[in-house]
């Protein structure tokens, strides 16, 4: 009658802040558990004294394997939620190990990434007992590249903490501080924004904020040097991510593809206007002139002129902007989100 929720790491990332808040949060009425496969700096701290990490840095170790056979054994594990591609191949062979357990892939985009991963789940799903999606963007890749069947997908939006991500000041006028926040990696989208950002270098009042880790953070620190005269700085990783929102004043998420777009709704409940790229999943998040702002993927000179008429905007509009994006993000909820896992868990044949 326990539930085990199956994740690469616990280091940064949305699928890491959904198991978070999973284990923090009471609304899921059966005994919980989360085990991250292997340890990765920065680390997210979860407050909740059911949560292990296996003591390996190893990408692909099957020690995890027999591990994690003796703790569903000691456990009574009848659940076995997985979220990122090594957690959902190790939820495959729990499955043909314990034929009883219920095996729920929870995918969150990487098969928007990979197609070598989405060929790999078109073999692991055909044990899966459940298959959720973050988003509708999410369910159509998963429909056009595993050839899933849309019936077999329960679209579950993820959620936002709405208590931690909260109004903390007036609204932002004028604009000043403008910010990117995300992992540093090329379909986020940073380069754009770099560039863009040089292009206001004649503008002193203006300076551009990156707050992030990743693969690319040297690339960017080179880029950053390369825009003499603009300010733009890079912060690194921020924990007080909600801190980070309350103190700029518009976000940029300039991202090549978004599965769904947390750092959207995380700003959006912080009353922290968005300009976002105009892609599948995000834009079910963020409505062009309605609580938000949003312009064409890749285009440094439609990003540009986004943030002119922006910044010439007046006060009124960004007003209603802020209070559409605070109410489009309180549909988000995180009561919502563990309402409907619980009725779809309930829903699923089998033990929980």
């Amino acid at each position: 009658m326990n539930i085990l929720y199956l994740i690469d790491n616990f280091s940064l990332g949305g699928a890491q802040t959904i198991v978070r808040g999973l284990m923090e949060q009471d609304g899921i009425k059966f005994r919980k558990y989360a085990v991250a496969l292997r340890q990765k700096h920065p680390e997210m701290h979860i407050s909740h004294p059911d949560v292990l990490t296996f003591p390996s840095r190893s990408r692909y170790s099957f020690r995890v394997l027999r591990y994690l056979k003796v703790f569903i054994t000691e456990k009574e594990i009848g659940t076995v939620h997985c979220q990122l591609p090594r957690s959902i191949l190790m939820g495959y062979f729990l499955k043909r190990a314990f034929p009883q357990i219920r095996y729920i892939i929870h995918e969150q985009g990487d098969v928007f990434e990979s197609r070598t991963y989405a060929m790999l789940l078109k073999i692991l799903q055909k044990k899966a007992d459940g298959i959720l999606a973050c988003s509708q963007a999410t369910a159509n890749v998963l429909n056009q590249r595993v050839r899933l069947d849309p019936g077999r997908i329960f679209v579950l939006y993820n959620f936002v903490d709405t208590v931690r991500f909260a109004p903390c000041s007036s609204t932002p006028f004028p604009i000043r501080r403008i910010a990117f926040a995300g992992r540093i990696e090329k379909r986020k989208g940073w380069r754009e924004f770099v560039k863009a950002a040089g292009c206001f270098r004649d503008r002193e009042e203006l300076c551009f904020y990156l707050a992030g880790t990743g693969t690319e953070v040297k690339k960017l620190l080179r880029a950053i040097r390369k825009q003499k005269g603009a300010c733009i700085r890079f912060v690194g990783f921020r924990e007080d991510i909600h801190a980070f929102y309350a103190e700029m004043d518009l976000l940029v998420i300039p991202s090549h593809f978004e599965p769904m777009g947390m750092v959207a709704i995380e700003a959006m409940a912080c009353g922290l206007p968005v300009l976002a790229a105009d892609v599948p999943g995000l834009n079910e998040i963020v409505r062009n002139g309605e609580n938000g702002w949003t312009y064409p993927s890749g285009s440094v000179n439609a990003l540009t002129g986004a943030l002119d008429n922006i910044m010439a905007a007046s006060p009124d509009l960004i007003q209603r902007i802020v209070a559409g994006g605070r109410d489009r993000a309180l549909e988000f909820s995180i009561r919502d989100f563990l309402l409907s896992l619980q009725h779809y868990y309930e829903s699923i044949p089998g033990p929980l």
